[in-house]
């Protein structure tokens, strides 16, 4: 998985989904979010981890270093997101 960012400055998707035609949407997640995944993987799936959909991943907070945020909830694609009081975009 390339997460070298695009011409346009930002991060490049999955693609089209498999057997679509159509680019997935991916949500926007706190840039101090991540797992193992995050690096990438060697399935051909074309799965992100950003969907929040694995039921094994483990996720955790960088600026915590722990699986709950500095809000002490839950580091998870689904909740660290626009709104949460810590969510940091991504940097341009």
């Amino acid at each position: 998985m390339d997460l070298s960012k695009s011409a346009n400055g930002e991060a490049p998707g999955p693609g089209p989904a498999p057997g679509t035609g159509a680019a997935l949407s991916l949500p926007v997640v706190c840039r101090m979010l991540r797992t193992k995944t995050f690096f990438g993987t060697y399935t051909s799936t074309g799965e992100d981890w950003r969907t929040g959909d694995s039921t094994t991943a483990v996720y955790w907070c960088l600026d915590t270093m722990e699986t709950a945020g500095p809000d002490d909830r839950l580091a998870h694609p689904h909740g660290c997101c626009p709104g949460r009081t810590c969510f940091k975009p991504e940097l341009e």
